[in-house]
């Protein structure tokens, strides 16, 4: 009797944390349109994560915290046990990065800025706005569509970025909570374990 409600009980939590299929739509264009529409007037959310990047060799995991506030961020990066690793603070005047060791890095590009301090690609200007499942301002240079209007993949600025998972009633649409970037060499992955939007 016992096994039968402990494989019960697994059940159940394997259902529940089953991914729901996209529901899909008449008009997957007109789905799409209304979603970058909806989402590119947002721009005050955090969200909590984790990022890992490889590179040839390399692997690189860190816990995520992004505060975006209009033009103003806030992205903070811990280590292993909650260590501090790097700070991110911009707005449109600049970007400000201090690492572990408390080095304190200034730029006007922030892509460049973190290039030249952690000595890899991460593209922070894009990425605000791919978290949230649209193109940045820059040329988009290819997408597709899941049945829902969703991205499943963009090609943008030399990134491939894809979405492997939405999470479902977070803000005025699904948001993405896992979601992977290529360039080159370097592979970027990003969970997302917390969304937050302001109404």
């Amino acid at each position: 009797m016992r096994t039968f409600w402990l494989i019960g009980l697994v059940s159940l939590v394997l259902t529940a944390c089953a991914v729901r299929p996209p529901v899909p739509v008449d008009d997957r264009e007109q789905a799409w349109r209304e979603r970058v529409q909806l989402l590119s007037a947002r721009d005050e959310w955090t969200l909590n994560g984790r990022i890992a990047l490889f590179l040839e060799n390399e692997q690189w995991n860190a816990h995520l915290r992004w505060r975006q506030r209009g033009d103003d961020y806030d992205i903070q990066l811990f280590g292993p046990f909650g260590r501090h690793a790097a700070t991110l603070e911009g707005n449109a005047a600049g970007v400000t990065l201090r690492n572990a060791e408390g080095a304190v890095y200034q730029d006007r590009d922030v892509d460049r800025l973190v290039h030249q301090a952690l000595g890899w690609q991460l593209p922070v200007s894009g990425l605000r706005y791919w978290v949230l499942g649209i193109p940045s301002h820059d040329r988009l240079e290819g997408r597709t569509l899941d049945p829902a209007g969703r991205p499943q993949r963009l090609l943008q600025s030399g990134w491939d970025v894809g979405y492997d998972r939405y999470a479902e009633a977070v803000g005025p649409a699904p948001l993405p909570d896992r979601m992977r970037l290529e360039f080159d060499h370097i592979r970027v992955r990003l969970v997302v374990d917390d969304w937050q939007m302001t109404p």
